[in-house]
């Protein structure tokens, strides 16, 4: 025995190795399961029940390998320190499917059009133009772009990225003008404000708040008076970019959000229409700011249906996604009524709705990368 232990001490460094290799072993085996991972923002692979099937088409493989990758000890560690090895060492500017700006600040990569999102972006355009055409009250149409063609002189040189603005005129083209709330120029021409997150791809609530008097202007309404002082700030804010990236010079963003008093009903809805209360609260879920995801405060996130008391006159409806979570606090100051309705999580006839509900206008509010390749937006057909 003394013998074998004095041969092997000849190879420390492949003792070492072997020991490296049993003692990570054990402490992966020992180290506690995550349901869902706070850093990627994302749910994580649970051990797979053993299937002889799934085993035969090489399926259970496939899921046990994920399964093994998502739980490996030191998750958060080894994913932060390979993006930090790609950018420094191999000067990548492409990570996890966000690029890297010359100013630190993280964009969506957006190449081209994959066949899915081309059939699902003329899909709902046409969506949107027999909406307008098919619904009596005034309705307008606002995409916001994205960071990445208002600071497309901020990109890494070359990127291909894919013409937003043609896809853009496309939209606005079918839609009708006169129903085109076009932010490009107001917000080319206010560039050097801070319109988006640098670690998120939502606009900021600065951002929202220009669109918003955009809006009023193009509606004839009197805007809400504020200024960047006004808002309540949150630092320590990292998006759902920089969980893609997580690029090591990640400096975090402040979020910001106006203070109000207003009170919101989210709904239970059936097939018939009839409507349950499910909660009432104000617009912010203020414990959302103690978390990851802080940007889930406005509105408690995205509910089916939900609706607003306001300062001002008349209703709106609001069909949106995230983006018009941020901005509709501020049309309290012009209406009376507001509803706001997600199709991710209501899959009814909004037009059925906007008439028993009586509104008298309807935005709707998308940012240009979810209208490309949502498949929620059924609801906008004709009843």
């Amino acid at each position: 025995m003394k013998q074998k232990f004095r041969t092997l001490m000849q190879y420390p460094l492949l003792v070492l190795f072997f020991a490296f290799i049993v003692g990570f072993m054990v402490l992966d085996a020992l180290w506690p399961k995550r349901a869902y991972s706070d850093l990627e923002r994302r749910q994580l692979a649970q051990r797979p029940n053993f299937n002889v099937g799934q085993l035969l088409r090489n399926e259970w493989t496939a899921l046990y390998e994920s399964y093994t990758k998502d739980q490996v000890v030191f998750r958060d560690f080894w994913m932060k320190a390979q993006s930090a090895s790609e950018s420094l060492l191999f000067q990548k500017v492409e990570l996890g499917g966000a690029l890297v700006g010359k100013n630190d600040a993280l964009y969506t990569k957006m190449f081209a059009l994959t066949p899915t999102e081309e059939k699902l972006l003329a899909k709902n355009t046409m969506l949107v133009q027999q909406f307008i055409q098919g619904f009596e009250g005034d309705v307008t149409l606002l995409l916001a772009p994205s960071a990445s063609l208002i600071y497309q002189d901020q990109l890494p040189a070359g990127t291909p990225m894919l013409d937003e603005d043609a896809a853009l005129n496309t939209i606005f083209e079918a839609a009708g003008t006169s129903h085109v709330l076009d932010l490009r120029t107001l917000y080319q021409e206010n560039k050097e404000q801070p319109l988006f997150y640098d670690t998120d791809h939502h606009w900021t609530s600065w951002g929202a708040y220009l669109a918003y008097r955009a809006f009023c202007e193009q509606k004839g309404l009197t805007p809400m008076e504020v200024e960047q002082t006004d808002f309540v700030q949150v630092p320590g804010f990292l998006g759902t970019t920089y969980s893609k990236a997580l690029y090591w010079n990640t400096k975090p963003d402040t979020l910001s959000y106006l203070e109000l008093d207003n009170t919101m009903q989210v709904w239970n809805i059936d097939t018939q229409l009839n409507l349950t209360e499910n909660f009432s609260s104000g617009l912010y879920d203020m414990s959302q700011l103690s978390g990851t995801d802080k940007y889930a405060m406005f509105l408690y996130g995205n509910n089916g249906y939900s609706t607003i008391q306001g300062n001002g006159e008349g209703s709106i409806l609001v069909v949106k996604d995230s983006y018009a979570n941020c901005f509709i606090p501020f049309l309290c100051e012009n209406y009376e009524r507001i509803g706001v309705i997600d199709p991710r999580g209501y899959k009814l006839s909004i037009q059925e709705l906007a008439k028993q509900e009586g509104y008298d206008q309807v935005l709707l509010l998308f940012n240009f990368q979810t209208f490309k390749s949502s498949n929620d937006l059924n609801g906008l057909a004709l009843s």
